[in-house]
């Protein structure tokens, strides 16, 4: 049995596993299993009990329902292009790992800004959440600084940018329409890693239509508004 991801391709935690197939040189809809979250298949529980996406299930009936775990699988084990971790292995790791974590970081503190949980607010947020998402900002500003290439980790894409990646599209495009903000105001190297990221191939074959995107936005005020109602890349 070939591997199937099961997924919805409007998800940004299922983006990630999509996206490091594309960077292993692989056509995610070879393997993907799109699901309406608003509609769950009996298949999916059979997969994960939880009834969540992403799900991996690999040709020897390993199933792999984390996100963070599934791009590493992806890696190791999919397509025959350069590594995701080339570099800082053990770092690149802990920065994928470590992603979703509540206190602070990029992912938490964006989800914060833009409405608090999944919901969108308009107008900005409260100054305590504007200073913790810009704090994480600088933090990813300061590592490209560092960093040998327009990249997290150097002048390759890795498991770590493809960990955040999903959340900063989404971030920018929702902060500049509904928070009159600049995702990258005053972060320069974040600045041009957003750029070099979206002018990759793997990322402009994966992006839904930001206009209509917007539109559901809009109507639903909520950035997981694909959990509730019949919704896809093609059709966001």
């Amino acid at each position: 049995m070939p591997p199937t991801l099961w997924t919805h391709t409007l998800c940004p935690y299922a983006h990630r596993a999509s996206l490091a197939l594309c960077e292993k040189g692989l056509r995610p809809r070879a393997f993907e299993r799109h699901v309406d979250l608003s509609d769950k298949p009996k298949d999916l529980f059979r997969v994960n009990p939880r009834g969540l996406v992403p799900a991996l299930e690999c040709e020897d009936g390993e199933i792999v329902t984390e996100s963070s775990r599934i791009i590493v699988v992806v890696d190791e084990r999919f397509g025959e292009r350069r590594s995701l971790t080339r570099g800082p292995r053990d770092e690149i790791l802990e920065f994928a790992r470590d992603a979703d974590a509540a206190g602070g970081g990029f992912v938490s503190s964006g989800l914060s800004f833009v409405g608090g949980g999944w919901g969108i607010r308009r107008g900005m947020p409260r100054q305590g959440q504007i200073e913790t998402f810009q704090r994480s900002v600088r933090a990813l500003d300061d590592r490209l600084r560092g960093s040998e290439g327009n990249y997290l980790f150097g002048a390759d894409v890795s498991l770590a940018d493809i960990s955040i990646w999903p959340f900063a599209e989404r971030f920018q495009l929702a902060m500049r329409e509904f928070q009159g903000y600049d995702i990258a105001e005053g972060a320069e190297y974040f600045a041009a890693w957003l750029t070099a990221m979206s002018a990759r191939d793997s990322v402009r074959s994966l992006r839904p239509d930001d206009e209509a995107l917007l539109r559901s936005w809009r109507r639903t005020m909520r950035l997981d508004y694909f959990d509730y109602e019949t919704a896809s890349r093609e059709s966001p």
